[in-house]
C-alpha cells in the first residue's frame, strides 16, 4: 500500500534496509524503522495541532511500544505523553520512565490492578461501565486522590471493531451521571470513543465517523449537568488530514499513531505528505508452484499489503504479495514469480507490531545520507543489540 510513496519520498531506506540484510545485521522479518523521519512527522504533527490548540498523546502499540521512538516523539512539543491501549502495555511504558497520560482505553484496566495504573499517575483514565467506576472510587478513595476519568460512551450508529464493543449508552448518560456522582475519588473530566475518523477509500478521504457526533452530544450532555468538560478525546486516524477537522468538531485531545511512520491511509493523497519511514524486510525461502515464498512474522490482515520489492543480481523487481487468509499463520507470505532463495524482500504496509514476532531496527542519519544502525528491538519494547 505504502511501497510505491517509500519508493518516492524516502529511497535510502529501502536501500539500507537490503543492506542490513545482505550483510546479516538483521534477520528476515524485521521492521526497519527512520528515526529522522518520525522526528520530521512528529514535528509537523505537533505544530499543527498546536495552531488548533489540541493535545497530543502518542499511541505506540504499532511501533512495537518501542521505548527510544517514544523518546524521539515526546521531544517535539506537543506531544505530552502516551496512551496505553491495554494495560500491559502501559506496564512496558511506565518501566521505561515514559509517562503514561491516557490509560483504560481501548481495555479496561483489570480489577486488581488499580494500584499499579494509579502509581503511574495517569491524566485520565478511561471508564467503560459502573462497575469499573465503582473499582477505581474505592482505589482512589483509598490513597485520598481525585482521578480524572473519561467516559466511553456510544450512541446507535456507532461504529465499534469487533473485540472492542463497550461504553456508556448516551441515552442514559444523564442517569449514568447520577450514579458517579456519588462515588468518591472520580472527578468526570470529559468523554472519547473509538474509532472517531476513518478513511473513506471510495472518496479517498478521511471523514469523522458517527462516534465523533456522540462525543459532541456526550460533552454538551455533561456541561448541562454542571461538569466542566477538560478533554474530548478523538482517537483513530489522526493525521495532518484530520487535525483541522476534529477542532472544527471540538475534540481537545488526539492520539496519533500511524501517521508517525506516514502510514495513515489519508498520507497517500497529500501534496505534501509525511515521510514514510517504516519499511519491512524479509528474504525468500523457496519457491512452490507458480510463485516464490518469503519468511513472514510481521503480517497484520488489515495492513492492506499489496506488493514488495525483491531484490536480485538484475536490480529491484516489483511483484504482487498474496496475503495469507485470517485463519493462517504468517509462517511465509507468497510472491508472484519466482525468485532465489536469500534475495532481499522489501514491503510498507500498515502493521501492529507488537501482535507480531517481528524485530524492530532503528536507523537514523538517513536524512544526511549518513544512514547507521542505532539499535535492535523486539516486538514488545525490550532491547536486543
Amino acid at each position: 500500500m505504502f511501497l510505491n510513496l517509500l519508493q518516492k519520498n524516502n529511497p535510502g531506506l529501502i536501500d539500507y534496509g537490503v543492506f542490513l540484510l545482505e550483510h546479516g545485521i538483521i534477520e528476515p522479518d524485521t521492521y526497519v524503522i527512520d528515526l529522522d523521519g518520525i522526528e520530521e512527522n512528529a514535528g509537523r504533527l505537533a505544530g499543527l495541532a498546536g495552531k488548533y490548540n489540541i493535545v497530543l498523546y502518542f499511541m505506540a502499540k504499532q511501533l512495537g511500544h518501542n521505548p527510544e521512538i517514544c523518546r524521539r516523539v515526546l521531544a517535539e512539543s506537543g506531544f505530552t505523553g502516551m496512551v496505553a491501549v491495554d494495560f500491559r502495555e502501559a506496564l512496558i511504558l511506565h518501566s521505561a520512565g515514559l509517562p503514561v497520560r491516557h490509560l483504560g482505553h481501548l481495555c479496561q484496566v483489570p480489577q486488581r490492578q488499580w494500584d499499579t495504573a494509579l502509581d503511574m499517575g495517569p491524566e485520565v483514565i478511561t471508564i467503560f461501565s459502573c462497575e469499573k467506576a465503582r473499582e477505581l472510587s474505592a482505589a482512589a478513595k483509598q490513597r485520598g486522590i481525585i482521578q480524572n476519568v473519561l467516559l466511553r460512551i456510544w450512541d446507535r450508529g456507532d461504529i465499534f471493531y469487533q473485540g472492542q464493543e463497550g461504553g456508556f449508552p448516551l441515552d442514559k448518560l444523564p442517569q449514568t451521571l447520577d450514579l458517579f456522582m456519588g462515588l468518591e475519588g472520580l472527578r468526570i473530566a470529559g468523554v472519547t470513543s473509538f474509532p472517531c475518523f476513518l478513511y473513506q477509500s471510495e472518496q479517498k478521504i478521511s471523514a469523522a465517523t458517527p462516534n465523533a457526533g456522540t462525543l459532541v452530544r456526550g460533552a454538551d450532555i455533561l456541561r448541562k449537568h454542571g461538569i466542566l468538560v477538560s478533554q474530548i478525546n478523538m482517537p483513530s486516524g489522526n493525521s495532518i488530514a484530520t487535525i483541522p477537522l476534529a477542532a472544527e468538531l471540538g475534540a481537545t485531545h488526539l492520539e496519533p499513531g500511524h501517521s508517525l511512520t506516514g502510514t495513515n491511509p489519508d498520507n497517500l493523497n497529500e501534496a505534501v505528505p509525511l515521510k514514510p519511514c517504516m519499511l519491512y524486510m524479509s528474504e525468500v525461502s523457496h519457491q512452490h508452484k507458480d510463485y516464490s515464498c518469503c519468511f513472514g512474522g510481521g503480517y497484520y490482515r488489515r495492513g492492506n499489503l499489496a506488493n514488495a520489492l525483491v531484490k536480485t543480481a538484475a536490480g529491484y523487481s516489483e511483484c504482487s504479495v498474496l496475503a495469507p487468509d485470517p485463519q493462517s499463520i504468517d509462517y511465509h507470505l507468497k510472491l508472484s514469480g519466482h525468485f532465489p532463495a536469500g534475495a532481499p524482500v522489501c514491503m510498507s504496509f500498515r502493521t501492529q507490531i507488537f501482535v507480531t514476532r517481528s524485530r524492530i531496527a532503528l536507523a537514523e542519519g538517513l536524512s544526511q545520507s549518513r544512514p547507521a544502525l542505532h539499535s535492535i528491538w523486539d516486538s514488545s519494547g525490550n532491547k536486543v543489540s
